[in-house]
C-alpha cells in the first residue's frame, strides 16, 4: 500500500462531511440533558430522540443508497449535508419537543444519504490496495467527530444556550455541503462512477444481483452480528460493569469510553492488516474479529463477575477494538463486492441489516436481563450472531466455496 498515491485532496470532502456529521449528532446527544430540562421531559421521552433519528435512517437506507448511485459522489454528499445541516439547525428554533422529534427524523434522512455517499467516494477514489485502510480512517471520523462535538457543543451551550450551539453545528454542515457541491475535482470524477440505469438496471434487479453472491450474504450476516454487539455495548456495557462487575459509576463509564476508543483505533488497524498482508483477506479478517468478540462476550457471560477491574477494562477496550472496529474492513469488502458504481445500493442494503440490529437487539438484551435478574443469558444471546457468521464463513458459503480475494 502506498499512501502517497491516494488522492487526499479529493477524498478530503467526504472525510470532512463525515467528521461534521459525527460532530453534530454526537454533540447534540451531549446536549440532551439541557433539552430535557428546557422542555421538562421524562427519561422515556428523551429516548425517543434516538428512536426517531435511527428510524428514519433504517427506513430510508436502501432507497437512499440507490439514489446516491444515480446522483454520484458530489451531489450525494452535498444533498446529504444539506438535508442534515438544515434539520440540525432547525433543532434550535423548535417551539416544543414534538417538532424536534420530527426534525430528528429529517436529520436521520440526511445521515442515510451521507453514509452511502461517503462509502462510494472512498471506494471510487482509492485503489484496491489501500481502500480498507482509508475506509477504516474514514469510518473513524464519525467517532472522532462525536467525541469532539460532545466536548465542544456543551461548552458553547453553557455560555450561549443549547439552541445557539446546535444552530451553529447545523450551519457548519450546510456550509460544507455548499463547498462540496462546488468542488470541481469531485465533479470531474462523478461521471465515471454514477449509475445512469444502464450500468445497473432496475432497483429490484440490483438488489437481487447482490443477494445471490454468497460473500455478500456473509457480509450482511456479519454486519448484523457486529451491529448487535455495538448497540448492546453502547446501551448496556456501563450498566453491566457497575451492577455485576462491581465497578464504580466512574469506572463503568470509563469502560464504555475505552470500548469506543478501541473502535476508533480498530477501524484503521484491521483495514491496514488486510491491505498490507495478502493472507488476511477481508472476509478472514472479519471472521477473526468475530472470534475475538465471541470469546470476550462469553467471558462476560460466565466469568465477568469474578474479574478484577483492570481485566474488565482491558476486555472492554478489546471488545470495542474488534466489535466496534469492524466498519473499515466491512465497508471496504462491500465496495470490493459491489464495485464503485453500485456501492450506494449495496451500502443501503447492508445498513438496513446493521440498523435493524442496532434498534432491535438492545431492548431484547435488556428484557432478558430483567426477566432473569442477571446478564448471563443476554451476553450469550448476543454472541450467537457472530457465532453464526463464523459458521457461515467456514461451512455455508456454497458447495465449493473457493476463497476469493476481492482486493486490488
Amino acid at each position: 500500500m502506498e499512501l502517497k498515491r491516494i488522492p487526499w485532496a479529493e477524498i478530503t470532502p467526504p472525510f470532512a462531511i463525515n467528521l461534521v456529521m459525527g460532530f453534530s449528532l454526537g454533540g447534540f446527544a451531549a446536549l440532551l440533558p439541557m433539552v430535557r430540562e428546557d422542555f421538562q421531559l421524562s427519561r422515556t421521552q428523551v429516548g425517543f430522540y434516538t428512536t426517531f433519528l435511527f428510524l428514519a435512517s433504517f427506513a430510508s437506507a436502501l432507497f437512499a443508497g440507490y439514489l446516491i448511485d444515480r446522483l454520484g459522489i458530489r451531489k450525494g454528499l452535498a444533498l446529504g449535508g444539506l438535508v442534515m445541516g438544515s434539520f440540525i439547525a432547525l433543532y434550535g428554533v423548535v417551539p416544543n419537543y414534538s417538532f424536534l422529534l420530527a426534525f430528528a427524523f429529517g436529520a436521520g434522512l440526511g445521515q442515510s444519504l451521507l453514509t452511502p455517499a461517503g462509502n462510494k467516494a472512498i471506494i471510487a477514489l482509492t485503489s484496491g490496495k489501500s481502500s480498507n485502510t482509508v475506509m477504516g480512517l474514514f469510518r473513524s471520523g464519525v467517532g472522532i467527530g462525536s467525541l469532539t462535538g460532545a466536548s465542544v457543543l456543551p461548552a458553547v451551550a453553557i455560555h450561549l444556550g443549547w439552541r445557539i450551539a446546535v444552530i451553529g453545528a447545523g450551519l457548519v454542515c450546510l456550509g460544507l455541503a455548499v463547498s462540496i457541491f462546488k468542488n470541481k475535482g469531485l465533479a470531474q470524477r462523478d461521471q465515471a462512477y454514477k449509475n445512469d440505469g444502464e450500468k445497473g438496471g432496475p432497483f429490484k434487479k440490483e438488489v437481487h444481483d447482490l443477494l445471490v453472491i454468497p460473500d455478500f450474504r456473509f457480509l450482511l450476516l456479519t454486519g448484523f452480528a457486529f451491529a448487535s454487539v455495538l448497540g448492546t455495548l453502547i446501551g448496556y456495557l456501563p450498566l453491566w460493569l457497575h451492577e455485576e462487575g462491581g465497578l464504580s459509576l466512574y469506572h463503568a463509564g470509563l469502560g464504555l469510553g475505552l470500548a469506543q476508543a478501541g473502535g476508533v483505533f480498530g477501524r484503521p488497524f484491521w483495514g491496514l492488516l488486510s491491505d498490507r498482508f495478502r493472507f488476511f483477506r477481508q472476509d478472514l479478517v472479519m471472521t477473526i474479529q468475530s472470534i475475538i468478540v465471541i470469546t470476550i462476550l462469553l467471558v462476560f457471560a460466565f466469568a465477568g463477575t469474578t474479574l478484577a477491574r483492570g481485566a474488565l477494562l482491558t476486555l472492554a477496550f478489546f471488545v470495542g477494538f474488534s466489535g466496534m472496529g469492524f466498519a473499515g474492513v466491512y465497508f471496504g469488502f462491500l465496495g470490493s463486492l459491489a464495485g464503485a458504481i453500485k456501492t450506494g445500493v449495496a451500502t443501503g442494503l447492508a445498513l438496513s441489516f446493521v440498523r435493524l440490529a442496532v434498534v432491535a437487539l438492545p431492548p431484547i438484551f435488556g428484557l432478558i436481563a430483567d426477566q432473569t435478574g442477571h446478564y448471563t443469558y443476554s451476553w450469550i444471546l448476543i454472541s450467537v450472531f457472530p457465532i453464526l457468521s463464523v459458521l457461515y464463513f467456514f461451512f455455508l458459503r456454497g458447495k465449493n466455496p473457493q476463497p476469493q480475494d476481492y482486493r486490488g
